[in-house]
């Protein structure tokens, strides 16, 4: 529940121009392929367009050495409706594994299975771009469920959101030889650290380090296989054994001794360790990384429509044209709308052919508001590590902490360290706090002035207090350091189950909208998430990081005389696009619906929080954590791509 909500927007939604001739926009700018939204959706699938379309490489079979590489620089355009981006913008976000194996495929570069045959693979453009990103912000370690009056129910390792990885001990080696050489660094985004090595100061932190990684029945479980495991690993080895005087050697199968085969060891992959950030310093990591890579981007360009081109001339192909407030117009092969929940591509996806009836019905569509407000900001303010769920039963609300900076630590040797004793630095902490409001007042849903701001948390601060609230949940409200203050309604808009609208190049494929310009959309466009379970930034980023792969595998460039893409299987690229995104997105967002309202009702009824509680403190133990986190923190988008692509 780490992502900031969608700020809600009621501006009135102008009119679609009427259809558009060839002869119109002939003189047009035209683009191959555009991105209308500049968040963090559309940043992300910026950078992985650059990555598969300009950083494609071609290596040699015998050695792996590139051998051929692209040398025409193919354009990618990010329209943003805003005129620049704000420093120091209210709002965060949490970070989790699934979201950041995309930026560490970006700064590693990658090679799916499926282009193995092909000797391709997908290079580096942007080598620094994790390492950035976790500088920016703050590892939560751990995982907190707590009351208002600040007792803690249950607290989590947020490495449990990690699988294992199991390495031999002739890798371990060489692991721990990284870990030396980053010594007095301070550095957590080492390629991977035993699963037990966070220290902590306080007790319900000590026992969470305590508990078997996976939790209490998972390990017992896998003790339970272990055990069978190991009965018939006895029985292989006993009729293996060659006795030759007294002494014994175990030999394999093939011949040789047991003693050289290696042990596996637990390890977990700490650069994707869960984090908090900003949304405007996450935003501007972005933002630097494609401008350095050559992203062209059209900022103050709000987008008013968007209407299909007729085929003409020689490849025959629909082409779509995009009208902006400002009354400038372009066309493109392809848009892509990563424009949030009042996106107006959706409106082109789900209206390619409108009437005056259906124009008009989505001109004053608004999404719907959830009964919910949120109220927040950030301060300057230290607190125990981690993200923390406290909720009450008095204030009928529940609410979000997390850090999003904090302090270098030292160890007794003087070395950095985050989780051992805190020295001098700054911290800063986020806090999210909801409530019901069932009248819908979206003429306050803004940032506040900083005297707004001040008077606003003050009141709230002494409201809470006096309902039992502990001062820790206080502190950020009533600190001098408080910024960023945002009052916002949670709105939501159904999902939608077909995310694309146009054919393949030059052909019909039989469907009712084949004919008509194409668009696809991504992130909140297709499926508007509510802030519950940290996940809806995730989802975009995963649909940045697929629809990436599946748009270079199916709709190569091609390079004859200018760069541009082959839309010839378009439709296969969709296809397997919707298959993997759209389930997917309806389950890890649904959960997130049904989290939302356990918390609600926790801060409602007395008997049904006793309950929640309970049931809370039971599967940690269990599990280590709450598995409803685990769906959505654990999957690998490029392994789902290599399934549908190979079936």
């Amino acid at each position: 529940m780490a992502d900031s909500p969608p700020a809600s927007s009621g501006e009135e939604v102008p009119s679609a121009p009427p259809h558009t001739t060839v002869d119109d926009i002939s003189n047009l700018e035209h683009h191959p392929l555009v991105i209308i939204g500049g968040g963090i959706g559309g940043l992300v699938l910026a950078l992985c367009l650059d990555q598969v379309y300009n950083h494609s490489i071609t290596t040699d079979d015998a050695n792996g050495e590139p051998i051929t590489s692209s040398s025409v620089k193919f354009p990618i355009h990010v329209y943003e409706s805003t005129a620049e981006y704000s420093a120091n913008a209210g709002g965060a976000i949490g970070l989790y594994p699934n979201g950041l194996r995309v930026l560490r495929n970006l700064s590693r570069g990658s090679s799916p299975s499926y282009l193995d045959s092909e000797h391709v693979k997908f290079g580096a453009n942007c080598p620094n771009l994790l390492q950035n990103v976790r500088t920016a912000g703050c590892d939560y370690i751990y995982r907190r469920w707590m009351r208002h009056d600040g007792l803690q129910v249950a607290v989590a390792r947020e490495d449990e959101l990690l699988p294992d990885i199991k390495v031999d001990e002739s890798e371990m080696a060489k692991l721990e030889v990284l870990d030396e050489s980053e010594k007095g660094t301070g550095s957590r985004s080492s390629a991977v650290s035993r699963a037990d090595s966070t220290k902590s100061q306080d007790v319900e932190g000590e026992r969470a380090n305590r508990r078997p990684r996976g939790g209490s029945f998972a390990n017992a479980m896998g003790a339970l296989e272990a055990m069978k495991d190991m009965s018939q690993n006895l029985s292989q080895r006993l009729s293996r054994i060659s006795f030759t005087g007294s002494d014994a050697t175990t030999t394999s199968a093939a011949g040789g001794s047991d003693k050289s085969t290696p042990r596996a060891s637990r390890v977990v992959d700490t650069e994707l360790l869960s984090l908090g950030i900003r949304r405007w310093k996450y935003q501007q990591v972005l933002y630097d990384q494609c401008k350095e890579v050559g992203i062209q981007f059209h900022m103050g360009k709000r987008l008013q429509s968007v209407t299909s081109i007729p085929a003409s001339g020689e490849d025959g192909d629909a082409k779509s044209l995009l009208l902006f407030k400002d009354g400038s117009r372009i066309t493109a092969s392809l848009v892509i709308g990563a424009d949030g929940i009042n996106s107006k591509v959706r409106n082109y996806v789900t209206n390619p052919k409108p009437t005056a009836a259906t124009t008009k019905q989505q001109e004053e569509y608004v999404p719907a508001y959830t009964g919910v407000t949120c109220l927040m900001g950030c301060a300057s303010v230290p607190r125990i590590r981690g993200i923390c769920f406290p909720s009450s039963a008095t204030t009928k609300c529940h609410a979000c902490y997390y850090p999003t900076r904090a302090p270098k630590e030292v160890d007794d040797e003087g070395n950095a360290d985050d989780t051992v004793r805190p020295v001098s630095g700054d911290y800063e902490q986020v806090f999210q706090i909801y409530f019901p409001s069932p009248i819908e007042r979206p003429d306050t849903w803004r940032t506040l002035t900083p005297t707004e701001a001040k008077e606003e948390c003050r009141e709230l601060a002494k409201k809470l207090r006096e309902d039992g609230w502990d001062e820790q949940f206080l502190a950020p409200l009533e600190s001098e350091t408080l910024t960023g203050v945002l009052r916002v309604g949670l709105r939501s808009r159904e999902a939608l189950d077909v995310w694309h609208v146009g054919g393949s190049s030059g052909v019909a494929s039989g469907g009712d909208n084949d004919d008509v310009g194409r668009a696809v959309l991504l992130g909140d466009a297709a499926h508007p998430p509510v802030p519950y379970i940290g996940q809806g930034a995730m989802m975009a980023m995963e649909d940045a990081g697929t629809l990436a792969l599946l748009l270079a595998r199916y709709c190569p460039l091609d390079t004859t005389n200018s760069p541009t893409v082959d839309f010839s299987l378009f439709k296969k690229a969709m296809h397997a696009y919707e298959s993997l995104r759209v389930s997917r997105t309806k389950t890890i967002l649904g959960s997130s619906v049904e989290l939302g309202k356990t918390q609600q009702k926790r801060a409602e009824s007395k008997l049904y929080n006793a309950w929640r509680e309970w049931s809370i403190k039971a599967q940690v133990w269990a599990y280590g954590t709450l598995p409803v986190m685990r769906p959505g923190a654990a999957s690998d988008y490029m392994t789902k791509v290599e399934e549908v692509v190979l079936e």
